[in-house]
């Protein structure tokens, strides 16, 4: 990049910053003067300090294109803690700030590489990828932290209760040594045992908090605070023993992210990495052979650029997905559903339901098998929308590739050596060619009208030569007049499209070992609320029920149509349930549901206890299995933009351009020979 470009683009990035920077400004100074008039912002009539985070938190919020980016960041937060809404702003904004900060560094340092569509291209795919992972990383630091301070706050919880009896006094007492964001959690649980709306409270908390030992431990809470604790066989406390049996799962879960976090290290800079040096490997491999210069400009290398960056793009995406935990997708459903909802879309989406009803339940059942959230219109609403995008993608691609040939065969340069000229005629006759070519261009010029002008102008002067370049001239015009969308084209991007139509469901079937893992940890989850309830004296199978669609995500809408029928025709509802999920260990647990009308809950689920134990064994050596293989996929896929890269944008070229010239080579070998 020369000087004079290098002041343009400081220019107009300082033309761009300094008047919105100034506006923030202005703004900023007139919310801090708002905040100081009015007495709804102060406190004891004295003045609140000054807190630019929360300021800045309200001023950005407001302006359309940020607020949205704003609001899942306090949605991430708002889980972490409940009830802490300037502290929530407070963490969202500066975490908003730390990523702007990192996008503004890198899109400085891409720019001054140069303001090709590569770079730009580079430049949001790399804002995209640290954004991500930045905020990845900081939910995942404070996830692991919320876990290890439960862990202590259980802890305390389980020697206060062995000193007096009482559980909310058990609670409260641990809670007031708890730090955020476990206090906070462990406040909500507090006022949800001790309130007279325990109810609703209960309901609001679980439908926000995802994480299933904090809803273990307000399940044990709940089922102890309203029918008391017993003795288990052994002679001990009910809650005791969960308690302890949480905590080994917690220090489990803990060991299993720590391992996955330095397995997984480095990984996803080795993803994203090889696309930084698409443009430095072109530059030198047509320094060292300037005949590539065809390849790298032309169709074969925007098209082997451009998978490349797909394939990166998808290889990233599939790393992030087998690192963290499955969870539902709120916000996706939300967007898709209100565009489902679209007059439009959704008379379209009502005539192919009609229309295929037997396929919808066949793809309903594929996602209830694969852990999709999504309704079945929903998903193919999301399909659709990927065809869409691989369609535009294909014609824009057909479009960059024919105004690259156009240039290409408009500026390149030929070599004249076989005309026996020297090499400094050679590159003026070519700059000759190129400015005729540019003359001439969009014209319907024939041959014998070229060599006439040629001939006339006299800028060439030998005949043979004027020859040749009117022949060159013609041949670039014809092949610039060729360049232009074609039907087979427009047959590619539609098959492009259907391509990507598939991409969510193909996404779904690489994680379907991550689905079975996490049935099995549901299915846990059901045996633990069924080893407390099994124990009191009260419960029945309505009332497991009940707590089993508490804790369900992926069993949740089949235990929900049961829950419903249990009081219509239980043994019914049930057997439908059974036949409805083929999950062994599920159905294992409908069994026995099954069988307590006759033996009770207690002998109905005497072997359960035992499977958990069991479990936790298995679990710990699972782990580690899931773990390394986990971590062999990782890097099979991270290695997969690094292999096209080396293999297909360095190697294949020179292979290709030696294959060529060696093809050249051996017919003018025949040529001497004939």
């Amino acid at each position: 990049m020369d000087n004079i470009l290098m002041i343009r683009i400081a220019t107009g990035l300082l033309c761009f910053f300094v008047p919105i920077i100034l506006f923030l400004i202005f703004l900023l100074r007139k919310q801090i003067e708002y905040r100081e008039t009015y007495s709804i912002f102060l406190k004891d009539k004295t003045k609140v300090s000054r807190d630019y985070w929360y300021v800045l938190y309200d001023l950005l919020s407001r302006v359309i294109v940020i607020r949205a980016f704003i609001k899942r960041l306090t949605e991430r937060y708002a889980i972490l803690y409940p009830g802490e809404e300037r502290l929530i702003e407070k963490k969202a904004i500066k975490l908003t700030v730390k990523i702007w900060c990192i996008d503004i560094v890198i899109m400085a340092i891409l720019i001054l590489f140069g303001g090709t569509w590569y770079y730009l291209l580079l430049s949001v795919f790399y804002l995209y990828v640290a954004g991500n992972s930045i905020v990845f990383w900081e939910e995942g630091r404070e996830r692991k932290k919320l876990l290890a301070q439960f862990d202590i706050f259980l802890s305390e919880v389980r020697e206060n209760y062995q000193s007096h009896g009482i559980l909310d006094e058990a609670v409260y007492e641990a809670m007031q040594n708890a730090d955020k964001p476990l206090k906070l959690h462990a406040g909500c649980i507090y006022d949800i045992l001790t309130s007279s709306e325990s109810e609703r409270k209960k309901e609001e908390y679980l439908s926000y908090i995802p994480d299933k030992f904090l809803k273990t431990f307000l399940a044990l809470c709940l089922i102890i605070n309203t029918y008391g604790d017993t003795k288990t066989e052994g002679g001990r406390s009910l809650l005791l023993v969960n308690v302890a049996h949480l905590r080994q799962e917690i220090h489990m879960e803990v060991l299993k992210r720590s391992k996955i976090q330095y397995l997984f290290s480095g990984l996803t800079f080795v993803t994203v990495l090889p696309v930084l040096f698409l443009k430095a490997i072109e530059n030198w491999a047509v320094n060292s052979l300037p005949q590539l210069v065809n390849f790298y400009s032309g169709t074969a290398g925007i098209l082997l650029m451009a998978v490349i960056f797909l394939v990166t793009f998808f290889s990233y995406q599939l790393l992030m997905a087998l690192r963290e935990e499955r969870k539902p997708s709120q916000r996706e459903a939300v967007l898709l559903l209100a565009l489902g909802n679209r007059k439009g879309i959704r008379q379209i989406l009502d005539s192919y339901q009609y229309n295929n009803y037997g396929k919808l339940v066949k793809k309903q059942e594929f996602l209830r098998l694969h852990g999709e959230n999504l309704a079945v219109r929903q998903f193919i609403l999301k399909s659709v929308l990927f065809s869409i995008a691989g369609f535009l993608i294909c014609i824009l691609l057909s479009f960059c590739i024919h105004g690259a040939n156009r240039k290409l065969d408009l500026t390149r340069n030929i070599n004249y050596s076989d005309s026996a000229i020297s090499e400094e005629k050679a590159m003026a006759l070519s700059l000759t060619v190129i400015n005729y070519t540019n003359k001439f261009l969009g014209s319907n010029i024939t041959l014998e009208e070229i060599t006439r002008v040629i001939e006339k102008e006299e800028k060439v002067k030998e005949k043979y030569l004027q020859r040749i370049a009117s022949e060159d001239i013609y041949a670039r015009l014809k092949a610039i007049g060729n360049e232009y969308f074609k039907w087979y084209e427009l047959l590619t991007a539609f098959a492009v499209a259907w391509g990507f139509y598939y991409i969510p469901s193909v996404r779904l079937l690489l994680l379907k070992k991550v689905r079975q893992r996490d049935m099995e940890d549901e299915v846990f989850s059901f045996q633990s609320i069924i080893v407390i309830l099994r124990n009191i004296k009260r419960a029945d199978t309505a009332i497991i029920i009940e707590w089993m669609e508490e804790f369900s995500y992926i069993f949740q809408s089949s235990i929900r149509e049961c829950n419903r029928k249990l009081s219509i025709n239980e043994r019914q509802a049930l057997e439908e349930l059974k036949e409805k999920e083929s999950f062994r260990p599920f159905c294992k647990i409908v069994d026995g549901l099954q069988s307590s009308d006759k033996l009770g809950l207690y002998k109905a689920f005497e072997d359960v206890e035992q499977e958990r134990n069991n479990y936790i064994d298995k679990r710990a050596l699972d782990n580690e299995i899931t773990i390394q293989e986990k971590s062999i996929l990782g890097k099979t896929i991270a290695f997969v933009p690094f292999i096209l890269t080396v293999g297909l944008y360095l190697i294949l070229p020179f292979v290709t351009e030696g294959l060529n010239m060696y093809k050249v080579y051996m017919e003018q070998l025949n040529g001497l020979g004939g």
